[in-house]
């Protein structure tokens, strides 16, 4: 696959471990505001408010939503449910923001993500960043993992306010990276705002499969389950 130069790499869950660093977070932000007061049960806590939050990402991937309304309904929806009045979702905003500055504080990576980012860099790829994530964390995070050095541009969805899957995105990253689609690959974890994205924009893809999620439509190029995997493919 030596018709690629620049790979654009997905931020959370592909490189820079989400899953883990935000179930630190989310238990520290439960803590320290003391939200066992209106839900004393952690786990209850912390199952209502992932499933609450994967719905809002799929409506806010495909445009059905916007971002003020998605991180304060996250939080403001759980007070709802447990019945606490919550004036001007005064407490949901303070939620928003405990998590928020304590994730971009975070520092766990994927497996084997910084043998990966060695290895391309080695091989002369130009490395980027693109993601749907919040423009006020996805700089923080990859400067608390150690990881900003590997990249020349970090494209993010806040930029423009347009989100992955929408090909306008992917044709906004080439704009500004300077690149052109036949010789562009895109690495992430999920098929749909990734995988279905660059296949549209006419990039190459690999699909990370991290979590055996496996694939909705159309084959991408390359699947894999482990991010050393790639190193067998570029």
């Amino acid at each position: 696959m030596t018709q690629y130069r620049n790979i654009f790499i997905d931020l959370d869950d592909t490189i820079w471990d989400f899953t883990a660093n935000s179930h630190v977070s989310l238990e520290i932000m439960y803590r320290d505001l003391d939200i066992a007061r209106i839900y004393p049960d952690y786990e209850a806590f912390s199952t209502a408010y992932y499933a609450k939050n994967s719905e809002l990402w799929s409506l806010y991937h495909h445009g059905k939503i916007d971002k003020d309304f998605l991180i304060i309904e996250r939080y403001a929806h759980l007070l709802r449910e447990a019945r606490y009045p919550d004036p001007d979702n005064r407490l949901a905003q303070r939620m928003n923001e405990y998590y928020l500055d304590t994730l971009a504080q975070q520092t766990s990576l994927v497996p084997h993500a910084i043998e990966l980012l060695d290895y391309l860099t080695k091989r002369g790829y130009n490395l980027y960043i693109i993601s749907n994530g919040f423009i006020e964390v996805q700089h923080k995070k990859l400067q608390s993992a150690g990881i900003d050095h590997y990249f020349e541009r970090i494209v993010l969805s806040d930029e423009i306010g347009i989100n992955k899957p929408d090909r306008r995105l992917f044709d906004y990253a080439l704009e500004v990276t300077h690149s052109q689609a036949a010789d562009t690959l895109l690495i992430g974890d999920n098929y749909d705002a990734d995988i279905m994205g660059a296949m549209q924009a006419g990039w190459g893809q690999i699909y990370f499969d991290r979590h055996n999620r496996g694939i909705t439509a159309q084959e991408p190029q390359h699947t894999i389950h482990s991010l050393k995997e790639v190193m067998d493919i570029l």
